[in-house]
């Protein structure tokens, strides 16, 4: 003979947002492509380059599956791919003014132009 269990928490509720939360589950989940950029961002901004590349791939791959018109596997119509590629014109931009602010010769308004310059390209990262 079968029986069911029955599941609640340490404090007896048994709402399924409770137990998800008491046994630590996630209350959203992100879509697969989100966390594969989040994975992307990561390896960019620590000079893994090669396993970004890697992750660039499947991304290309994913927005390649998606219908334009899908705007369950797209958010506010833009795609993960952009997304990468705006992370990577930052992730440039901060390095060429990091190096630039070591280079004990530079020009303060160079300077100024790559600091503006970092500045646009997250802005236009952080606004997906």
């Amino acid at each position: 003979m079968a029986s069911t269990a029955h599941i609640q928490t340490a404090d007896g509720n048994d709402n399924p947002d409770a137990i998800s939360a008491d046994i630590g589950l996630p209350k959203y989940n992100r879509r697969l492509s989100d966390k594969i950029l989040a994975a992307f961002n990561h390896a960019c901004a620590v000079g893994e380059l090669e396993v970004a590349a890697s992750l660039r791939e499947v991304l290309g791959r994913l927005d390649k599956g998606t219908e334009a018109g899908d705007e369950q596997l797209r958010r506010h119509g833009t795609i993960a791919l952009s997304q990468a590629d705006l992370w990577i014109e930052f992730v440039e931009a901060r390095n060429d003014y990091r190096e630039a602010c070591d280079t004990p010769e530079a020009d303060p308004i160079a300077l100024d132009c790559m600091l503006d310059m970092m500045k646009s390209t997250y802005g236009r990262w952080s606004a997906f």
